[in-house]
């Protein structure tokens, strides 16, 4: 509970901060601009995924202590195959802005390749955070990333203008977080490889890393369509469509994601079904916040772009209520995904990612003819199938009852229904694209979720508050513990 509030504050923080760096840049800069940075962090997005080889993910699952020469190897590991992603990446900038149209704008496609070298040598460091529990540190690197990311993005936007001006900011603020998690994390590099060590590293990392760039090559593909085959303005617009899903919807999901495999992994040492009654209850709690929240974006949507981006960006209103609706089914599968790292099986996802990825690919392309609405349809209908299979996978793998995982979501589904059935009607009724239409939708959308949750989430909504309960009572027998022992001293 405590590193999954720390994980909470560091994201938010961050992502409203962004959040806010973005309301003021889309007032100076072009949605072409954003359409360049945006296509150049889409390839990034691709190779993210296998920037460490899943050898942070392998030091967070082996539970061990200190820094040993298992995690200098994967350090060492790091930082080559980061600066080797890198270095590639500039030297094909000029083929990737040829690819989305920007021949022009090689530059920013060359500065945005920094950006993996930077990220892929602070991720051991950031790995051994995670396995020791200490997200208070990491939400401190955090909060730092994204003020610099706004003291250098607002001024250069101001002076120098374009899409530079948000790449430079992306840049320098991941330059000052990797020094910081070399200073909270010092690892010195190893040249004395163990065979039987990276063996095991990457043994375990690589199917870590099969599943991720999968996942991540799901995840940024539409933007590749979008910018490559409609144009690098309607991304821009696409982007913007993405804005409020992804900070209140997947930035939540990946917070989860941040302490997941550490909390699965302890779990598991103490039996299995304390592992799958974790995983149920996550599942539950995720479900319920996903479904209700992409609900309620796609209902004030109409209203929220507007208002908050400009009228300006109002092609990207349908667009963010299909990819809001898709992230909140999203949701229902997420929980169950570092599960099978926990149980030593990486790979069991493969089977289904492979294919379900080539799929996706191709209904993309296909659906580049029919615009943003097409594509975004795509990505809903996609996340249904994909969800329901992964969700089958689970029980198969797991040995968890259908039932049991069905009882966990079908009250998230209730919850999204009722917020569904009353917040288009009432939407409808009120005057489009104005600020007070926007706070009215959102309270009514908000009650109706606190209603439904009371009358069809009750078990949810317990295990929240017990949750919450506990972890106080904890801290308070925590600070009572500390007072009595000062007392002893004095």
């Amino acid at each position: 509970m405590r590193g999954f509030l720390w994980t909470t504050l560091a994201w938010a923080s961050n992502r409203l901060v962004i959040l806010g760096l973005t309301l003021v840049l889309v007032r100076i800069l072009t949605p072409e601009d954003f359409g360049l940075v945006t296509a150049a962090l889409t390839i990034i997005m691709m190779l993210d995924a296998a920037l460490d080889l899943g050898v942070g993910a392998a030091v967070v699952a082996k539970q061990e202590r200190g820094i040993t020469q298992e995690t200098r190897t994967a350090f060492t590991l790091n930082v080559a195959i980061s600066t080797g992603i890198a270095a590639a990446g500039i030297a094909l900038s000029p083929l990737i802005a040829e690819v989305f149209n920007s021949p022009a704008h090689t530059g920013v496609f060359a500065l945005i390749f920094l950006y993996p070298l930077l990220r892929g040598a602070g991720q051991v460091n950031d790995a051994v955070l995670k396995r020791d529990l200490q997200f208070r540190r990491r939400t401190m690197t955090d909060l730092l990333r994204a003020a610099v990311r706004v003291c250098v993005s607002i001024p250069l936007a101001l002076t120098v203008g374009g899409a530079v001006s948000i790449a430079a900011g992306i840049v320098v603020s991941e330059f000052i977080a990797m020094v910081v998690l070399w200073v909270l994390v010092p690892i010195k590099p190893t040249v004395a490889f163990k065979r039987s060590t990276v063996s095991g590293l990457l043994s375990f990392g690589g199917k870590i890393t099969v599943t991720r760039i999968l996942g991540s090559f799901r995840g940024s593909f539409d933007y590749f369509v979008v910018g490559s085959l409609i144009s690098t303005t309607a991304l821009g617009f696409y982007g913007m469509a993405y804005k409020l899903p992804e900070l209140i919807i997947e930035n939540v999901l990946w917070m989860f994601t941040t302490v997941a495999l550490t909390t699965y992994a302890r779990a598991r040492d103490v039996s299995h079904q304390v592992m799958l009654g974790a995983m149920v209850r996550a599942t539950r709690l995720l479900a319920l916040f996903g479904l209700a929240a992409g609900t309620t974006l796609a209902v004030i949507a109409r209203d929220a772009v507007p208002v908050l981006f400009s009228p300006r960006w109002a092609d990207a209103v349908v667009p963010m209520m299909l990819i809001s609706l898709s992230l909140g089914i999203g949701s229902l599968a997420w929980a169950s995904g570092d599960v099978f790292s926990a149980m030593g099986r990486p790979g069991a996802l493969i089977k289904l990612d492979l294919p379900a990825t080539a799929l996706m690919a191709a209904a993309f392309v296909f659906s580049a003819q029919y615009g943003l609405i097409g594509v975004a349809l795509v990505h809903l209908v996609f996340n249904v199938v994909y969800c329901a299979a992964r969700m089958i996978l689970t029980c198969r793998v797991t040995g968890l009852q259908a039932r049991v995982l069905a009882n966990a979501v079908l009250p998230a589904v209730a919850v999204a229904a009722a917020t569904a059935a009353v917040g288009f009607p009432v939407d409808s009724l009120l005057p489009a694209g104005e600020v007070g239409s926007l706070v009215i939708i959102t309270a009514v959308c908000a009650l109706t979720v606190v209603g439904a949750s009371a009358l069809f989430a009750r078990t949810a909504m317990a295990e929240l508050l017990g949750i919450v309960r506990s972890w106080r009572g904890r801290s308070a027998t925590g600070r009572a513990a500390g007072r009595v022992a000062g007392a002893e001293a004095d």
